[in-house]
């Protein structure tokens, strides 16, 4: 599937699921490790708990349940099969590939009434958090880059695995990731380079999952996402949204009481700071030497009289930036995500309301709440997918709205960064 697959001209009546099958398809394969084309090595249509989680710019997750007895249960080897779900779509009347990843993790539960195991996949973005550049630092220098191509850059870097001494010993085809990096514009559309040129080193064992994520979150970043190819292709798309991901949408409203079933609002102080400070590196072994810095603030940091919040501060470590341009680039796109007080909104819908790319992933939507002491009107962007699908077939879709919630592994992942960061110059 190419990136403008998404974007099929609807058909004039709905297409209902064929007879005999459920919405939900949850096919098996094994791992790739060449572009030859996947072939399925069988269906698991007794899965249950079947559950996938999809958040901006985070890896997608997929969850689901075998009987331990079932023979169902010995298609799957974690680490080495990797799965499709697949959501029939009566709009353009086919299924469409909703993820593909690979099983990593699985949980046996054994009494003397059942046995029971829990598979976990990931699309293959995750993997990019396990791979890391080698060679020497020269060769992965770059300067007045366009960013789009040090992705393209980067994924290759983690396909192309060899030993960093003299590399003499390849890693191929055990390194192989069927991922490909593809432009788009915020509707998904194909299009050229960005035109942001960066300047980056990359020094031996830096995380490549981490390398991207950093250059999409400085200003004038991007956003991204994996687009399964369902087979169609070799590859999975990861889509490069430039200048972001999704569209302002004029022809849907979520109201609660009409399409939205139920509302969890949250609103966290841990998620914003008016004062950002982000911490460089100065380039010295001297201990004397100035220390290289960034801050910007807002005014609503100390104008209590028209905004009475006060003074919020946070520090960052960006001990991989040495040089002020850049780092003055990443204390601005830290404060303008930041510095905005953003409830976070959890929408259950109700049944028959969602339809496949409506919304789409960071989609601007309007919002209504009239209940209790909540008076909503206004527009909120999805950051967040949720597809319960019930062992009956019958599916329940919560979307997250505003801002996407800190998450333990969100924590963990930038902690990472802190600690080996040596990529930004």
């Amino acid at each position: 599937m190419t990136a403008t697959d998404t974007l099929e001209p609807p058909r004039a009546a709905s297409t209902p699921i064929p007879a005999g099958r459920g919405r939900y398809r949850l096919v098996v394969y094994p791992r790739q490790f060449s572009t030859a084309l996947p072939t399925p090595a069988g269906e698991l249509n007794t899965a249950r708990g079947r559950r996938l989680d999809q958040k901006y710019d985070t890896v997608d997750e997929l969850t689901f349940t075998l009987d331990g007895h079932d023979p169902a249960a010995g298609l799957v080897t974690e680490l080495a099969t990797d799965v499709i779900l697949w959501r029939w779509n009566e709009t353009t009347g086919r299924d469409v590939a909703l993820f593909r990843g690979l099983v990593d993790h699985a949980e046996d539960q054994v009494s003397e009434q059942s046995a029971t195991v829990t598979f976990t996949a990931h699309d293959y973005s995750a993997l990019l958090g396990r791979r890391v550049t080698t060679g020497s630092i020269g060769s992965n220098t770059w300067t007045q880059v366009d960013q789009d191509n040090l992705v393209v850059y980067l994924l290759n870097r983690a396909t192309a695995q060899m030993t960093n001494a003299d590399g003499s010993v390849s890693f191929n085809p055990g390194a192989y990731l069927p991922l490909a990096a593809v432009w788009v514009n915020p509707d998904g559309t194909n299009r050229g380079l960005s035109g942001v040129l960066r300047d980056r080193a990359y020094a031996p064992g830096t995380v490549i999952g981490n390398a991207i994520d950093d250059l999409a979150k400085v200003q004038g970043g991007f956003d991204y996402d994996v687009l399964p190819a369902g087979g169609q292709t070799s590859s999975d798309s990861v889509r490069i949204f430039y200048p972001q991901q999704g569209v302002t949408r004029t022809d849907m409203v979520l109201v609660y009481g009409a399409n939205v079933a139920s509302v969890t609002r949250t609103v966290a102080s841990g998620d914003y700071a008016n004062y950002v400070r982000v911490i460089g590196n100065k380039g010295s072994a001297d201990p004397n030497a100035a220390q290289l810095f960034s801050e910007r603030w807002n005014t609503d940091a100390n104008n209590v009289t028209v905004t009475p919040v006060g003074l919020w501060q946070n520090v960052e470590n960006a001990s991989d930036v040495s040089v002020q341009a850049t780092l003055d680039q990443k204390a601005a796109g830290d404060l303008a995500y930041q510095g905005v007080l953003t409830p976070t909104y959890t929408l259950g819908l109700r049944p028959g309301t969602y339809t496949y790319g409506n919304p789409n992933m960071g989609d601007s939507v309007p919002l209504i709440i009239n209940e209790g002491r909540l008076a909503v009107n206004t527009t909120v962007r999805v950051v967040g997918i949720t597809y319960d699908i019930g062992d009956d077939g019958q599916e329940d879709i919560t979307l997250t709205v505003g801002r996407p919630p800190v998450t333990l592994a969100r924590l963990l992942a930038a902690g990472d960064r802190n600690i080996d960061q040596l990529a930004r110059r």
